[in-house]
């Protein structure tokens, strides 16, 4: 068994500075939104507050997942980062329904707005902010599932501050006051949308399904195709986290190959590395003669558990 640790640094420094910069727009916006009426600014703000506990989440979960292995926890504690990312999304889509729900009473009863340049003033400041968050995150959001969602908050909300400055300025040219009630909908629908995406993927991992991108089919052949191996069987693809695959099968030896098996499973386990990023393989030898065709989640050409 060989076990092939991910080594992307994730920057904790980053996203100490996203936190600070989203606590900020989150009490102006909140200010703004208040003194102004507009619904979609303080329906941004409350997205920014979702931003603030997602990437305090995204923090605990960077400290979380690199807390050492131990008898009790064999694989260390990858997963509190898939956990605090479904957390995260678990909490937006909480939100998104009482966004919808204020929205709902502002079309039963529009609400003018008051002090125009004053919220406009507060979303361009919240966009700004946005962007910087981005920028910081940009280089992160591939290394776990956690830094995907704290990205995913940032841009989207950045596509609501835009959306709440346009928003702002038909209201301001035309009074058109259901702008506000529109865009606030909006919001609510795109935040529904990444939090589902986030909440499958988090779904899947902890149902230890086949990663996104890895063929069974394919991890199969390949194992086949690693001169001196007869068959594949119980062979068994999962994620331990967002960056961590996992990998388990026995593999059937003819007798003159069996002396060979330590050399074939370094060989298998660096094959599955490089080519499908798969940094845990734990592999069983088995002798051809004592094989076992029928045994539960055994897979061959024709059929395919």
């Amino acid at each position: 068994m060989t076990h092939q640790h991910s080594h992307r640094h994730i920057s904790g420094k980053k996203l100490g500075w996203a936190i600070l910069f989203n606590l900020a727009i989150t009490l102006a916006e909140f200010i703004g939104g208040l003194l102004s009426g507009y619904l979609a600014l303080t329906a941004d703000a409350v997205h920014n507050l979702s931003d603030v506990a997602a990437l305090g989440l995204a923090w605990l979960g960077l400290k979380g997942s690199r807390l050492p292995a131990t008898k009790k926890s064999t694989y260390g504690y990858k997963r509190i980062e898939v956990m605090t990312a479904l957390i995260s999304a678990v909490a937006l889509v909480v939100i998104a329904i009482f966004i919808l729900i204020e929205a709902y009473n502002r079309l039963l009863a529009p609400q003018p707005l008051t002090r125009p340049w004053l919220f406009m003033t507060v979303a361009v400041i919240g966009l700004l902010g946005n962007v910087v968050s981005i920028f910081l995150l940009n280089s992160e959001k591939g290394k776990s599932l956690n830094m995907k969602t704290a990205f995913l908050h940032m841009a989207y909300d950045a596509i609501s501050s835009v959306a709440v400055i346009a928003g702002g300025v038909v209201i301001l040219i035309t009074g058109w006051y259901l702008t506000d009630v529109l865009l606030s909908t909006v919001i609510a629908v795109m935040i529904f949308w990444s939090s589902y995406l986030v909440m499958r993927e988090a779904v899947l991992i902890f149902l230890e399904s086949a990663p996104e991108g890895i063929d069974f089919d394919e991890v199969f052949k390949a194992i086949r195709t690693v001169h001196g191996v007869e068959d594949v069987h119980d062979l068994h693809i999962w994620s331990l986290s967002s960056s961590d695959i996992a990998l388990s099968c026995h593999i059937c030896l003819d007798e003159k190959d069996f002396s060979r098996g330590p050399d074939l499973v370094e060989q298998i386990n660096r094959m599955l590395c490089e080519k499908f990023s798969i940094g845990h393989g734990t592999i069983q030898l088995e002798k051809l003669a004592f094989r076992r065709p029928d045994a539960l989640c055994s897979h061959n050409d024709e059929h395919g558990d």
